[in-house]
């Protein structure tokens, strides 16, 4: 043991003591893992479809529920224009992304759109933090007048004249009240900037928004259940790891390259990523300022800051009344608003560690698009700028090589794989497959 600087998750530099791992050695022209380099390996190794199941929803693995959510996500009618759906920015071509700086609804956005493909694997929600399900954060778009743009009371009342949907609809949750009197259930209502929706969201008898609200968090959950079938197949990287302990030397040698097995080396070495890309989606889940600098300089985007701040008084959190988990002693649990970091200078302008996997597919890169190749991104970590108005997180000492920067990108290159899911969940439903 011998001690040394590291990097937390809360942007401090701790003097602590780490193990010295064992250097990579080479016979027979195959890479000699250490114990300690394989139980690294192993954490991030994916062995198939692994998703974690969402508790706070009832319904995330129903059949039905999958159905109805596949069916909402490409439906356009779902927004104010009626030519924006999830799938608008979410899209199956680009990884269920889209290839923008930022993403495109109704009006451009601020932030990049990340894909949901393994999003149900984490923690918080959006580049911020602002939501804690998958559920609650599909929620936000649909209302957002950059998104979606559209309104509860619209959203509810498509249900209930789709003869199909509101018949997946009631196998899942019971028969929806009558709507149908435009009086007391306006076409546009709901509690959102637009002062006419808002207007006649107030103007309504507070049982009749809690029976609209409770439509609309299922249109969340049902979507969510469509998004958790979406999760990345393993990769490249995962077969040579499950081929290392087999111990198959064949499978060893065919799925990496001598060039991606020294970038993974990197990875876990010299280069330090692990720091925040741990885990088998290669992401902590936690919140870092890692200097990048702001789209538009004199517009400060003060990220986990403020998205701190909007999850703990969000209707659709984890303490709410629409979580599904079972209370304990009349209490939902919830460790992770409980001991949220909030006002802390640890969270001005930190965003949420994305996943690696796919990494290549879903360019450009940070939370505003400001990078557009790997290359840059590399750079960026290798010789990062220094922010002089807000607080940042200290880097360690990188310094790679050109060399050494092409083999890290080979091996990132490498965790490419299929979306583990059915084909037919790829497409827009009733459409032919995309090409």
């Amino acid at each position: 043991m011998k001690p040394s600087f590291f990097l937390i998750p809360s942007g401090l530099i701790l003097l602590t003591s780490v193990l010295v791992i064992q250097p990579f050695t080479n016979s027979g022209g195959v890479v000699k893992w250490s114990d300690q380099h394989l139980a690294i390996l192993k954490t991030l190794w994916i062995r198939e479809n692994q998703s974690e199941k969402d508790s706070s929803n009832a319904v995330v693995d129903n059949p039905v529920a999958i159905s109805l959510g596949h069916k909402i996500f490409f439906d356009t009618r779902f927004s104010a224009s009626g030519k924006i759906s999830c799938a608008s920015c979410h899209q199956p071509e680009h990884f269920f992304s889209d290839g923008l700086d930022t993403g495109e609804g109704l009006k451009k956005g601020r932030r990049n759109t990340p894909s949901i493909v393994g999003a149900s694997h984490n923690t918080w929600f959006f580049h911020d933090g602002r939501n804690d399900s998958l559920w609650s954060q599909a929620l936000g778009p649909l209302e957002n007048p950059l998104e979606h743009g559209g309104n509860r009371n619209q959203f509810a009342h498509i249900i209930f004249a789709d003869q199909i949907l509101r018949k997946q609809y009631e196998l899942l949750f019971g028969p929806l009240p009558d709507i149908s009197n435009k009086k007391r259930f306006p076409k546009q209502a709901a509690p959102v900037k637009n002062k006419d929706v808002n207007k006649a969201w107030k103007a309504m008898a507070k049982d009749d928004q809690k029976l609209i609200t409770d439509i609309f968090v299922n249109i969340g959950k049902v979507i969510a259940a469509y998004e958790t079938q979406l999760q990345p197949a393993p990769s490249r990287f995962d077969n040579y790891v499950k081929a290392l302990l087999e111990n198959n030397i064949n499978d060893i040698k065919n799925n990496l390259s001598d060039s991606e097995i020294k970038g993974l080396q990197i990875f876990i070495g010299k280069g330090k990523c692990t720091t925040c890309h741990s885990g088998a989606m290669f992401t902590d889940k936690g919140f870092h300022n890692i200097s990048v600098q702001p789209r538009i300089p004199e517009k400060y985007d003060w990220g986990r800051y403020t998205g701190a701040q909007q999850v703990i008084k969000s209707p659709f959190n984890c303490r709410g009344e629409y979580n599904d988990t079972p209370a304990v002693n009349g209490v939902n649990q919830c460790d992770e608003l409980k001991y949220i970091v909030m006002g802390r200078h640890e969270t001005f302008g930190s965003m949420k560690t994305p996943s690696l996997r796919n990494v290549s597919r879903t360019a450009p890169y940070m939370h505003a698009g400001q990078y557009k190749t790997l290359r840059e991104v590399l750079k960026h970590y290798n010789d990062p700028p220094h922010l002089t108005n807000r607080q940042s997180e200290l880097f360690l000492d990188i310094d790679l090589n050109e060399n050494e920067l092409n083999q890290l990108e080979e091996f990132l290159r490498a965790l490419n794989s299929p979306i583990a899911a059915d084909p037919t969940l790829l497409i827009k439903p009733n459409s032919d497959p995309i090409k």
